[in-house]
């Protein structure tokens, strides 16, 4: 029997391993330019009604007098009293809770790691259900009714009712939903790889109305605040700047929050808060409040340990608050802000007349070790000088251990399209050329040479050479060790009993007969640990000669696709002008088509 590793399943008849292929060293490709920004001609839509009273997605919520937390490594919420400033209590909700919304004394909680929803009754503390509702569900928000989930593995928003926990739709939509905002009949939905905005009417069978672009090159857009005059949205989110074709780096990350004018129904740039030029170490701004008048604006940055106040009719900075550990939410609740401090298990109380914090509160105890505690803080941190000038950090490029889907010119060897982390310890050599041998060297490289901070190691470092760099520097260590740690999410492409649909099997036995000669993507690993010249293949700024064989693993999830990002899909890729990856001359549509299910599920 051949037990295909790493797919969750083993299949009872046995296929031969693909067949090797030896392509010669220089193989006549039709090269592909390198898409940057893509540019949309969108059809406008219709402008909405005030959207008064709206709720957000948000990764803590306050209710009467108990503050809610989701506590991401310990798998649990915590309810605060806020009179008396203690935990009430700490409730186990299972793997990888995001996000909480609540309806009355009920709070609904994602759970990442378990495609599911928990119901947690507040008053008694206890779990009522847990509800598997989607891939990798991560936003959440509640009316009366229902709640609404984004699911950022399946491209969904999953609408709950809360009181008989059935899933009772699930809407289409773009790729990676991520931050809700909802007002009456009106949902709107922020994406994580994109500026886009979606507008959804619920208020009887949920459709999507349509999208509209905030930001050309927005991302990390988690969270969505709308003013108490329901006009204007903001998203906190990343611009990447790649419509400028830069290859200087301070020219390619900007923290900024995004406006969008409702009653236009149209990016507002005049109203856009650019936060680096407010404050320069700004990185990752995670969540954001309005006071109650709507006059100030509270970001919290979550890669910089801080929180920062801006007067919303100046755009001006009004003071920058230090937190804890990468903070990830902020609650305005008259003068008083709470900030959720993931990294330390803590909450942040800080009075808004004063600016000054007047208490901190431990929530949970992070159950990680010391040295992969301190990695993923690391992996977060952009204020360190030893890891970056103050805007980037790993997890910009690398929200949840996965890729941006971008492809970055600032490379010094040519352009790279970013790769997923998860998983990728497991398979040396590092980089797409192949050229490093220990996870140490690519970290460290890139931290140098692309995030511009100091490096971690102390002394000489060269990336190419044989040098041993484990063992130089602890916080490298940690680093290293935290990376290594990242696990592959779950494939939405799998059955729920985590086997192949009929389509991906019939690809499967495709993929093992050897007839389109897959030989440098053999299983359990899925490559060969081979590098190949592409010549004749790659952008025309590239200088590396041969590139490392990239896994097939978790293709879902890492388009686009090739070391230079010139493939937006595998139909793309197996039918372009290219004999190492072309199979449109022998396979059917209906064989590709059964190709790609399979390739879409490993």
């Amino acid at each position: 029997m051949l037990c295909l590793l790493l797919l969750g399943a083993c299949v009872g008849e046995a296929f031969p391993t693909p067949t090797a292929t030896t392509y010669p060293p220089t193989v006549p490709v039709t090269p592909v330019p390198l898409l940057l920004t893509p540019i949309a001609t969108q059809a406008p839509l219709p402008a909405l009604p005030p959207l008064v009273n709206s709720r957000s997605s948000k990764a803590l919520a306050l209710v009467d007098d108990t503050l809610v937390t989701v506590n991401p490594d310990s798998d649990s919420i915590t309810l605060v009293d806020t009179h008396a400033l203690r935990v009430v209590s700490e409730i186990p909700v299972g793997g990888g809770p995001r996000m909480v919304a609540t309806r009355d004394r009920l709070a609904v909680v994602t759970l990442w790691t378990e495609n599911a929803v928990a119901l947690v009754d507040l008053d008694s503390g206890q779990v009522r259900r847990v509800e598997q509702v989607c891939a990798l569900p991560y936003g959440v928000v509640t009316d009366s009714r229902r709640a609404y989930v984004s699911c950022f593995g399946s491209d969904q928003i999953a609408v709950v009712d809360l009181d008989t926990t059935d899933v009772l739709y699930r809407v289409t939509v773009p790729d990676a939903p991520s931050g809700l905002a909802i007002s009456g009949t009106w949902l709107l939905v922020t994406y994580t790889y994109t500026g886009t905005l979606s507008v959804l009417n619920v208020e009887r069978t949920p459709f999507v109305v349509g999208s509209v672009t905030v930001d050309t090159d927005g991302e990390l857009s988690r969270t969505i605040l709308i003013t108490p005059d329901g006009a204007r949205a903001y998203i906190p989110q990343t611009r990447t700047g790649l419509a400028l074709i830069s290859t200087q780096y301070m020219q390619d990350w900007f923290p900024v929050v995004s406006a969008f004018d409702l009653t236009r129904m149209s990016g507002d740039r005049s109203a856009r808060l650019t936060l680096s030029t407010l404050d320069h170490d700004a990185n990752m701004p995670s969540d954001g409040a309005l006071s109650a008048d709507g006059n100030l604006m509270y970001v919290a940055l979550g890669g910089s340990d801080a929180v920062m106040a801006i007067d919303l009719a100046t755009r001006q900075l009004v003071t920058r608050i230090a937190v804890g550990a990468n903070p990830i939410g902020v609650w305005a609740a008259g003068e008083t802000l709470y900030v959720l401090n993931a990294l330390e298990g803590t909450v942040t109380v800080i009075d808004a007349e004063t600016n000054s914090v007047t208490a901190v509160i431990p929530v949970t105890t992070i159950p990680l070790g010391a040295e992969l505690l301190r990695g993923k803080v690391l992996f977060h941190r952009a204020t360190a000088p030893t890891m970056s000038d103050g805007v980037i950090s790993c997890a910009t490029c690398h929200f949840e251990g996965g890729a941006d889907g971008r492809t970055w010119i600032n490379f010094r060897s040519g352009p790279r399209n970013t790769a997923v982390l998860n998983g990728a310890a497991e398979l040396p050599p590092y980089n797409w050329a192949g050229d490093m041998t220990e996870l140490h060297d690519t970290i460290e490289d890139q931290i140098r040479y692309v995030m511009l901070g100091d490096g971690l190691i102390t002394g000489d470092f060269d990336a190419t050479v044989s040098t041993i760099d484990a063992g130089r520097s602890a916080d490298l260590d940690a680093l290293v060790a935290y990376v290594a740690s990242l696990e592959a999410w779950p494939n939405p492409n799998r059955l729920p009993d985590r086997g192949l649909s009929e389509s991906a099997r019939r690809g499967m036995e495709l993929f093992m007969s050897g007839t389109i000669g897959c030989g440098c993507h053999a299983p359990p690993q899925y490559t060969d640990l081979q590098a190949h010249n592409l010549a004749g293949s790659v952008f025309s700024l590239e200088i590396a000669p041969a590139f490392d064989t990239p896994t097939l693993r978790g293709l879902w999830a890492s388009a686009p696709y090739m070391h230079d990002g010139v493939v937006q899909s595998l139909p793309e890729l197996l039918t372009r002008t290219d004999p190492i990856h072309s199979v449109a001359d022998v396979l059917t549509p209906e064989q590709l088509a059964d190709l790609v299910a399979f390739l879409l599920s490993l």
